[in-house]
Formats: C-alpha cells, structure tokens, sequence
C-alpha cells in the first residue's frame, strides 16, 4: 500500500524538506506564497514516510553532506538507529548516502530518480510518482522553474548532429554531440526518465517509436550512477555512446545537454511528447523551453526533390515545402534531425552563432 501525508506533523516536516531546495537549481514547485505544491508534497511524501521526513529535513542539499555521527548527536538518536531508517531511502537515492556522509538529492534527481534505478521502476508506487509528477510540473507551473533560471536562460540545449555539419569552423564541445563526448573517458548508460515517465502512465505518444534506454551520463555524473551498483544501469564504451546517439538521431530524436560550458554531463536524446524540456517548445508553450543549437538546417535548392520527409521529422515545424523544402531559421532548433535521412542530402547544418553558452566563449 502507498503510503501519502500522514497527519499535520508529517505535513509540516515535508514542508521543511522542499524548502531546503528554495536556493538549488530548479527549486522546488511553489504556489503564489512560495509554498510547496500540494501534489509536490505528496509526491516527496511517498520518499519520506514521517519517521524519516524527520531525520531528511535536517539534512543538506547534495553535493553538500553531513557526517552520520554529527546529524546523529543533532537529532539526539543513536547513529546505528539513523542509519537504519535511512538504508531503504539510499537505497532508492531518495537520500544520498556516500559511505559516512548524508545528504538530500539536488531537485533534478527528486523528479527524475523515482523513473532511473531498477529498484524504483519495479516498485508499485512508480505510476504514483509518475501522476504527481505529471501534475505538479505541467499543471502546478513547475516547468517554467524547470527549464529556465531565474534571468530566463535555458538550463539545456540542443546539440547538432556531428555528421551533418558544415567544415571549417571553431566548434566548441556544447556544440556537436560528438564534441561533447570526446570530452568524457566515463559513460554510464541509462533509461529516459521522461519516457519511463509517461509509460508508467499509459500514455506515452512515442511507445511504438522511440526507445526508452538511449539516456546517457558522463565524467563524474557517471561515476556516480555506476557506484550505485544498479543491476541494469551499465558503463558503456565511447564508441557505444557514439553509435547510440547516432542511432537516435536516425530515429528522429534530439540531442540535448547542460546549458553550461563547465558541467554539462548530461546527454539526452529528446522527444518532443515526454521530454520535460522539449515539450516546454512543444506542448507548454515556452519557446525558451532549450536554447537553440548554434548551427540552422539549409537547403540545397539544386538537389532537393521536395520530398518533405524532412517535414515530417521536424518536431519545431520549422520546414515547409513550396516544390522545395524551405527553413523557417526563427523556429530551427539546429538539432540536425532533419539532415540526417534525407533521401537526396539536400540538407547541410549552417553555424549561425545565435545562442550564447553559459561559462564559454564561442569564437568564430
């Protein structure tokens, strides 16, 4: 049986625990007042049961920590009784646990890794996750927190596809996917949790398109996903992530990560139904939901046949075909999903510097 919101007390605790994320990356869902969500707070109430919620509210945000012997004499409980209590919450990475250290997950990880480890998806509560989930982040608001900071920058963007772009430029790593893997020796690969997200629920539009398991993490996120002994979360080679995300992109999907320069180690391959940030572009109406690639699709008016294949992989409706296909540059994202199975090459990825990337400096 799941278990919710027990009593006013129980409340109270997960209430302190979602405030801890007031100042982290992507928060937590608030309403008018600032206040968590009711659907966020019990979403975080089938991590924390009240016994537990008293002991997480006291402890700091990752990659913060706290010492078990320390967060014990602060609770006045023997440690052997915290760490105990702890031990299936850690197991779940609803509380990260690295050896005599404690600490909360960042929010990303409160959304997403109730839909990444085995032991969470094979749990009956995964579709209780993925309802409130659902609900808080597309009818409480929570992607506008979500998807952009608080000056409005994208925290993701696109990546173009490395074979289908035009020679002779500077390019730096947040650029070309490929660029952005020759920077890791270290690759674990994952399920999306956004597609394990919506098939949870029965309604996932791509369930006979796209696969679930082309989600990948690199460098020290990586490490940390591996150390978690996870039965199906496996390290994979440079060349396996390479052949990976070109297969994705062959099947239509988009390549995404951090929008920083210094700690992008996320590599997403997008749909534009499941994807909590592509759908921003998509389904939510936030044209900023990811910040565009620097490079624009272009059309080679001379060996275009006016197919309009491309048309139908564009997730952005950003080509239109008048006898030749024609590229809307204000919608193109720069992906480079339409160049990569166009029947007669007509289509070859421009750089157009138009997206500047957080801690870089893009030269041409």
């Amino acid at each position: 049986m799941i278990k919710m919101i027990i009593n006013d007390e129980h409340k109270e605790d997960l209430i302190n625990i979602a405030k801890q994320f007031k100042y982290s990356s992507q928060s937590y869902p608030q309403d008018e007042n600032g206040n968590p969500t009711p659907s966020y707070l019990e979403y975080i109430s089938m991590m924390y049961d009240p016994e537990v919620a008293k002991i997480v509210q006291h402890l700091p945000v990752f990659p913060k920590t706290i010492n078990i012997n320390r967060l014990a004499k602060k609770l006045n409980i023997p440690k052997e009784e915290v760490i105990a209590k702890l031990e299936i919450p850690a197991k779940r990475t609803f509380v990260i646990n690295t050896g005599k250290y404690y600490a909360l997950p960042r929010p990303l990880f409160m959304h997403d890794m109730p839909f990444i480890m085995t032991i969470n998806r094979e749990n009956e509560d995964m579709v209780k996750f993925a309802e409130l989930s659902r609900k808080y982040y597309s009818d409480e608001g929570y992607y506008k927190i979500w998807q952009n900071k608080r000056d409005g920058t994208p925290r993701m963007r696109v990546l173009t596809v490395s074979e289908e772009v035009e020679l002779g430029h500077q390019i730096l790593p947040l650029e070309e996917v490929y660029k952005l893997i020759d920077k890791y020796d270290t690759f674990a690969l994952t399920p999306c949790p956004c597609r394990v997200r919506t098939e949870a629920e029965g309604i996932r539009e791509c369930k006979d398109k796209f696969p679930i398991w082309n989600c990948i993490q690199m460098g020290a996120y990586a490490n940390a996903t591996l150390q978690a002994n996870d039965p199906e979360l496996k390290r994979v080679t440079k060349e396996e992530v390479i052949k990976i995300t070109k297969e994705a992109a062959e099947l239509g999907l988009v390549h995404a990560t951090d929008n920083e320069a210094n700690s992008a180690q996320i590599l997403c391959a997008c749909c534009g139904c499941c994807c909590g940030m592509l759908k921003g572009i998509t389904k939510l109406g936030n044209p900023r939901g990811m910040a565009k690639a620097n490079y624009v699709s272009t059309i080679d008016k001379e060996a275009c046949t006016g197919c309009e294949t491309c048309v139908s992989r564009c997730m952005f409706d950003a080509i239109k075909v008048n006898e030749v296909a024609e590229v809307n540059p204000e919608k193109c994202m720069g992906c480079g999903v339409c160049a990569v199975t166009c029947p007669s090459d007509a289509i070859t990825m421009v750089r157009l510097l138009r997206e500047e990337i957080p801690g870089a400096t893009i030269t041409e």
